[in-house]
């Protein structure tokens, strides 16, 4: 009898297991996708959102990679691990053997999001923001909450596009920190950086929005037209599994705690041992070893291939102004070859996925 293979949601790890879909094949295993759209690449959002990049340079069909495989356009709303079944938005039920999530990650749900903020994911998201921007030229005031790096990127990529359309840049970053995490030399270039692009950095929680008002407590605000919240990262895993908001705990072979016939990767995963940022590099890393440990549990093997991350990892951020502001580990640096670098890095793994019609 065939033993399916269930893979929800076109994450980076998916994609690669889509790819080598002749491997289930050949060993007997029906594979399914289930995902309700396209692949969109998080490391290229930013360049769309610029107008750097056409959004397709941001986005893949998984069905056009064409292996032996089913591309249900469905979003999975729970998960049955006893009965080993998945229930989809129009109620139906999908079977599975082995089941593997690789669903991502949202905005934290916060009151600004109630307000009318516009989340920072998904990445289609932003490209409905650029062209909100390029039907109004750009004359508007924007604001993003959260001075993380992902807020950084998105506020120098804003101002970028308000000056490709001929505007002045206004635009505003606000958070109590910035880039938490990041060496004290990145912080000072990412600050450089934007008072060069036009981006006023304001060291402040954003605490309400309203009436066209920003507001940071102790009476300050500021007007804004757009505020984006790059508030902090909610993992999204289907109901009927028990995960928190970092994600379902996975073992280093990438299976859930509770049950080894369901794995999960990418930013709706929580590695118990090796916790880490929630950075596609991760999920490209980890998928051989994914796809092989899906099809052994498929099989009834066994033998697991396990996986340590990463302590030392590249981040190579936008800026806007044709050069990119890079972090490995302790080490920061901006410049053209480093913006030249991630485009090369970031149409590698997108090249290896594109069909041509």
């Amino acid at each position: 009898m065939t033993r399916h293979v269930v893979l929800v949601g076109a994450g980076h790890a998916h994609m690669e297991a889509l790819r080598q879909a002749r491997r289930f094949a050949n060993a007997g295993l029906s594979l399914t996708l289930i995902d309700p759209g396209a692949f969109w690449y998080s490391g290229a959002a930013t360049g769309v959102l610029s107008g750097a990049l056409e959004p397709d340079a941001a986005r893949l069909n998984p069905s056009d990679l064409g292996g032996p495989f089913e591309h249900v356009r469905q979003r999975v709303v729970s998960v049955d691990p006893h009965a080993k079944t998945v229930t989809l938005e129009d109620g139906e039920r999908r079977a599975y053997d082995v089941l593997s999530l690789n669903t991502g990650s949202r905005i934290a749900e916060t009151p600004l999001l109630a307000a009318g903020a516009i989340p920072a994911k998904p990445v289609s998201a932003l490209a409905g923001l650029r062209a909100t921007l390029e039907a109004n030229l750009g004359q508007l005031r924007l604001a993003v909450a959260g001075a993380g790096a992902t807020g950084v990127e998105i506020a120098l990529s804003m101002a970028s596009l308000q000056r490709r359309l001929g505007a002045r840049p206004q635009t505003l970053l606000a958070g109590p920190e910035l880039m938490p995490g990041w060496p004290d030399r990145a912080r000072r270039l990412a600050l450089e950086a934007m008072a060069r692009c036009g981006v006023e950095y304001v060291p402040h929680r954003v605490q309400d929005l309203s009436l066209g008002l920003v507001h940071f407590g102790q009476r300050k605000v500021a007007p804004v037209d757009i505020l984006v919240a790059a508030t902090g990262l909610s993992a999204n895993v289907p109901d009927g599994l028990d995960a928190s908001e970092a994600g379902l705990p996975i073992n280093t072979d990438l299976s859930w705690t509770r049950d080894a016939a369901v794995f999960a990767i990418g930013d709706c995963a929580c590695m118990v041992k090796h916790p880490r940022p929630k950075l596609g590099v991760f999920g490209v890393r980890a998928a051989p070893i994914l796809i092989q440990n899906l099809i052994d549990a498929a099989m009834g093997r066994q033998a697991r291939r396990h996986y340590t991350p990463q302590s030392r990892w590249l981040s190579i951020l936008d800026v806007g102004d044709g050069t990119g502001l890079a972090r490995y580990g302790d080490l920061a640096f901006q410049g053209k070859p480093a913006l030249k670098l991630k485009r090369w890095l970031d149409g590698r793994f997108l090249e290896r996925y594109r069909v041509e019609h």
